[in-house]
């Protein structure tokens, strides 16, 4: 079952919120980094304040139609001022299936931000929201190109097994891409 108001979801290093319009000027600086771009299946380089407004536009609408959750990272350890704190990436449960129980995760955070643990939490904070009561999930999917080797650490410190290869024609790069497909399962009804 969907959450009703977004959620915000609290962890030692990160804050996970809904993403916001205000949000746009910080997406579109992190995500014109094509260390970061080139490790994701469908984000444009370069990427423009337009691309950003697009997703967070699709984010809403997203949540708005039970299609995804696609959250804000704010770091704890890296404030902007002692009033708020720094956005520094986004992550996301998309493809919800309610009727399956399924969905699929996605993450990036800015190069500046890498190396940090940030990442790690996160993925944690999402999986135990994910297989929460509150949204009832009972198995997640993420994809990862193999030469992404610090994303494919982040999911397997999260307990996600890596179960096969798939190969698919990609978009923005004109050419098949080969990713990695990583699982993990709610082996109990009582989360």
């Amino acid at each position: 079952m969907m959450p009703k108001a977004f959620p915000k979801l609290f962890g030692t290093l990160v804050n996970l919120r809904e993403i916001l319009i205000n949000d746009a000027q910080d997406i579109t600086h992190l995500l014109m980094n094509y260390n970061v771009s080139k490790h994701l299946w469908e984000i444009p380089n370069p990427y423009s304040i337009d691309d950003a407004l697009e997703f967070i536009k699709c984010a809403n609408s997203d949540f708005n139609t039970l299609k995804a959750l696609h959250f804000a990272i704010e770091s704890k350890i890296i404030p902007r001022s002692r009033n708020n704190l720094k956005f520094v990436g986004t992550i996301s449960v998309k493809n919800i299936d309610l009727v399956n129980k399924k969905a699929d995760l996605g993450y990036w955070i800015g190069e500046q931000y890498w190396g940090r643990g940030i990442a790690t939490e996160c993925l944690k904070l999402i999986i135990d929201y994910a297989f929460s009561a509150e949204l009832g999930l009972k198995q997640l999917c993420a994809y990862v190109f193999p030469e992404n080797k610090a994303s494919i650490r982040v999911l397997e410190k999260n307990g996600m097994n890596k179960i096969g290869v798939v190969n698919e024609y990609h978009k923005l790069s004109g050419r098949d891409r080969t990713s990695f497909i990583y699982v993990t399962i709610r082996h109990s009804d009582n989360a």
